[in-house]
Order: structure tokens, then sequence, then C-alpha cells
């Protein structure tokens, strides 16, 4: 998306435009922009199959989003877009990262996932007021909520849970979303690889109708939507991780069985710090099951308002099959998405039911702990459920389309 230099060539209200370069170092939004570009693990580059991190351009597009970063990049309050591209008085390339939903989520999540302020941000939030915030803050901590209430319980679960799980975890929680910031790098990445003549005249030719398709926005999307496929595969990976590493800890309760009660001893630390890495493998669970959904549903955003906006007329019969199959491959993959993160969702409420039975024999509230069958049953549900896999073919095909046009845009005649 090009933004034609100032907002009030558009007749839209008065824009505040910073560059980070001018903005505060200890900001959280810059904070948060430096991380994500900052970050191997964000670039997914050890995510990409093959060659395609070099070969298909996202390595290039990465680093050409770095390089802008912060002398050539503005936030922009209030947001209209999420991220978009323009052209400045000298007829340069910028970028803009605008105020936007995703942001202010990232924002608050940094503010409050830290050891440090995390007990203040519980109380702010739950003693008040009981508002959506307070219930999103409920739903990312799980049955662990009430451990953040006051500092000595705090201390208690970070001790009880371990330090790399305890900081693991509050890492995931401060961080969730930041692969959405990071796709919007990649997508304005791409749009920097072009001459900024090239790119000015693709979208004043498109914007006069006498090109079908803007081939530079193409290749853009069409990266974006490519990079969501390794994140929800990454997150799909680590959900199953968590899961394998709660059967071993489900396992870990056997031994305890044939207590006829639980003492105080290192027989009941045991019980408790089972139970409350059990918890926090479930509240990861969630965390990557949100990303996974956030990617799908960007995924399928991205190839509706592609078409929407960046193709004119009748495009060629290739190009509008592969259209016809991005949209296609994207909103099945979404509705996928949402029907096994219902059924993973099922299977952590199991779990959890079966660690509040252990936790009523643990305080002497029933005579005997749940049978092992229903934490067999949780694995046996949990082994039937199968993540799918991001359809990456239409977007690739299309991306590779869009660079050979680009190319011989290029190319002299």
């Amino acid at each position: 998306m090009i933004l034609l230099a100032a907002a009030t060539v558009l007749g839209l209200a008065p824009l505040e435009r910073t560059l980070f370069k001018d903005i505060p170092s200890n900001d959280p939004v810059r904070e948060i922009v430096q991380t994500v570009l900052g970050s191997r693990f964000y670039s997914m580059q050890d995510g990409f199959p093959g060659k395609e991190w070099t070969e298909g351009g996202y390595g290039a597009a990465w680093d050409r989003a770095r390089r802008y970063f912060p002398g050539k990049t503005y936030y922009v309050v209030p947001g209209t877009f999420f991220m978009t591209h323009g052209f400045g008085a000298d007829g340069r390339l910028f970028m803009e990262i605008h105020e936007s939903a995703y942001l202010t989520l990232c924002v608050g999540n940094r503010q409050t996932f830290a050891p440090g302020s995390i007990v203040g941000a519980s109380r702010r939030l739950l003693e008040p007021t009981d508002g959506p915030a307070a219930a999103a803050f409920r739903e990312k901590t799980g049955r662990l909520e009430s451990f953040f209430r006051d500092e000595a319980a705090h201390r208690g679960l970070r001790q009880t849970m371990g330090e790399d799980l305890y900081l693991g975890l509050l890492k995931g929680l401060s961080e969730e979303d930041y692969h959405m910031i990071a796709g919007g790098f990649m997508h304005e990445g791409m749009h920097a690889e072009w001459d900024d003549a090239l790119v000015a005249r693709l979208q004043a030719e498109f914007s006069a109708g006498t090109r079908p398709v803007q081939w530079d926005e193409l290749r853009a999307f069409m990266a974006e939507i490519g990079y969501h496929g390794p994140y929800a595969r990454w997150a799909a990976g680590a959900v199953a991780g968590h899961w394998r590493r709660i059967e071993n800890l489900l396992g870990g309760l056997e031994g305890l069985r044939k207590k006829p009660r639980l003492g105080s001893g290192s027989e009941r630390g045991k019980f408790e710090r089972v139970r409350t890495q059990a918890w926090a493998h479930t509240a990861l669970i969630r965390l990557r099951m949100r990303e996974i959904w956030q990617s799908a549903r960007r995924m399928q955003d991205l190839a509706v308002s592609f078409r929407k906006d960046y193709v004119r007329n009748t495009p060629s019969a290739e190009i509008g099959e592969l259209l016809a199959g991005l949209e296609r491959d994207t909103a099945g993959f979404a509705a996928a998405v949402g029907e096994t993160a219902q059924a993973t969702e099922l299977a952590v409420r199991s779990l959890e039911q079966v660690l509040d039975t252990w936790g009523e024999w643990a305080a002497g509230r029933r005579p005997f702990p749940p049978p092992v069958t229903d934490s067999q049953a949780v694995v046996k549900q949990v082994k039937g459920i199968i993540w799918p896999e991001p359809a990456a073919d239409s977007a690739a095909a299309l991306m590779k389309k869009a660079a050979e046009a680009l190319e011989k845009e290029q190319t002299p005649a």
C-alpha cells in the first residue's frame, strides 16, 4: 500500500509522524520494533524450507526492512493502516508503522508480562474492574492467575515452576503477536527492493486503470502470506512439544498414587512442581494457538483484500486461477485451524480437570487420585489432533509471477 507524502494530500485528518530515530530508545513501541527487527527467530529465517529464504527473496526483504529503521521509518498516530510506504518530497521511499490493534496489543503485553511488573499489572487489571482486560489476563495466565496477585505467591510460583520455564512463559506472553509485526516488515521489505521511479510508475498506471494487477503489491502481499506459513508451522510444533512435556509430567504423578495422603515434605513439593509446570505448558499451548489463528486469519484477509484493492478489470487466466486458488487455500486453512484449535482447547480443559482432581486429593477432599485412565484418555485425545499444514503453493506461484513481471518492467526495452 502506497501513501502519497502527507495525509493532508488525501484529505485525511492530520497525523503525527515521527521518525523512529527521534523516538527515545526506551519507548515501548521502539523497543518492540527493534526487538522484532533484531531477531533471527522472528524473521523465520530458519523456518523456510530449502533455499526459499534466499531464492524467494525473503532474506533480502528482511535486510531491507532493517536498513529502513530507524532513519527512514516513521511512527504514525493515529493509525490508518497497519504498515505502509510512500514517497517523500525528494521522491524517495519511506516506511511507516502505524498505531494499530496489533501494536497496541504488543505494547500492553510487554508492559504486563515482565517479572518485575506482572504483580502490579495483575492488581491494576483485576481489582478495580472486571472488564475485557481482566478477562484477557485470566485467559492468558489460566490456572496460574492467582499466583500473580501478590509478591509472595509470585516468588513461590517462580521457585516451584523453575527459572527456565517461568522466564519462557513470561517471554512468550510478553511477545505475543510479534510475528504479526514481523510479517508486516517482510511485506514492506519486498516493496523496498524496486527502484522508486518504477514503483511510482506501476502505482500510477494501476490507479489509471491501464494495468489489471499491481505487481509490486502482489509480490509484497504474497511474501507476507508466505511468512505466516513457517511461523504457523513452528507454533504447531511448539504446541506438540508442550504436550510431550505434559505427558511426562502426568507420568511423574503416578509415583504418588500409592500414598494414602500427601504429606508436607518432598512429595508435596513434587506435586506442586508438576501441577504448576503443567499449568504453564497449557498457558503456552493456548498462546501458540492464538498466534496460529492470527496467522491463519491474516493470510485469509490478505488474499481477499489483494483482489479487492489491487486487481482491476480481468487479469490473465493464469493469474485469475492462482488468485482463486489462493483464496480457497487460505480460507480452508483458516477453517481447519479453527477446528483444530477447538479440539485442542477441549483437550486442555480435560487436562485441567484431571489436575483439579489430583488437587482435590492432595488437599484431602477426596480419598483417591483420579484413575490413571483419565490421564491416558487426555494423552490419547491429544495424539488424535493434527494441525493443518499451511497451503503455500498458490502464494509462492503468485510471488514468482510478480517477480518475473517486475523484472521485465525494470529491464529496458
